[in-house]
């Protein structure tokens, strides 16, 4: 077992609660039979998974778990139907129209120098991005939707499209695989997404949620006829397997 699952043991194992002290790095260190220094690595990798957190000249806590990792941990069953059952995109799309546009609506209200300059980063690296593999166009990509929702500044549409950051970036990245068919999508997506920001650092929230609203049908419209172009391929395909079809049984 790692030593990070070692620890997670021993948390569940003392039935610590969210809040509650992990043992002095010295004893906990000894406890495990590791060198200090290894330690504090399986401590920050705990950190940044959210499991436990540090205080600076407090110790080693229990994470109390936030709205956003609840969620997620909630999601966690769905993404395998995200990743392989046809059609769920359309789900994902019906949550995102409700999100995505509200986001960009209130982040032209709202969003300080501070919001403006992460957004503008977070373009940069999707552009970036743009012709690399899908999953990490799919993270680019969820991240400015991401720095979106955060300079919306509200704190209920932020914790919900970080629980669901997972789950978007699968259903990014499906549909991402989806427009390498058509290479001229990918130029029309950046576009889109410059007006969204665009319209956001120019604190014109009508505009922005409509330049939001548009992307999404866009994306929308282009899924629907990938998958119907799919299903008329797959019919024939499938036709052509038919014995009445097959060379052989013509005369």
């Amino acid at each position: 077992m790692s030593l990070t699952g070692r620890i997670e043991a021993m948390i569940a194992e003392r039935k610590l609660s969210p809040g509650d002290r992990l043992p002095p790095e010295r004893s906990l260190a000894a406890e495990l039979d590791v060198s200090r220094s290894r330690l504090r690595e399986a401590i920050q990798q705990l950190i940044s998974r959210g499991i436990v957190v540090s205080r600076r000249g407090g110790g080693t806590f229990v994470a109390i778990e936030d709205a956003a990792r609840s969620l997620e941990r909630a999601l966690e069953p769905l993404l395998p139907m995200v990743q392989g059952e046809a059609g769920y995109w359309r789900d994902v799309m019906e949550i995102r129209k409700s999100l995505d546009t509200d986001a960009a609506y209130y982040a032209a209200l709202r969003a300080t120098d501070l919001d403006k300059e992460r957004m503008t980063v977070a373009f940069a690296a999707m552009s970036a991005a743009e012709g690399g593999n899908p999953q990490s166009q799919a993270r680019a990509d969820a991240a400015f939707h991401m720095a979106i929702a955060e300079a919306s500044h509200n704190v209920v549409l932020r914790q919900i499209v970080a629980g669901l950051s997972e789950l978007l970036q699968q259903s990014i990245a499906q549909s991402l695989m989806q427009f390498y068919r058509q290479p001229d999508l990918g130029p029309a997506l950046e576009r889109q997404h410059g007006l969204i920001l665009d319209t956001i650092l120019a604190g014109r929230p009508d505009e922005a949620r409509k330049a939001a609203a548009d992307h999404l049908a866009f994306v929308e419209e282009n899924l629907r006829v990938i998958e119907d172009n799919r299903a008329r391929e797959q019919r024939a395909s499938e036709a052509l397997q038919r014995p009445e079809f097959q060379g052989e049984n013509l005369s």
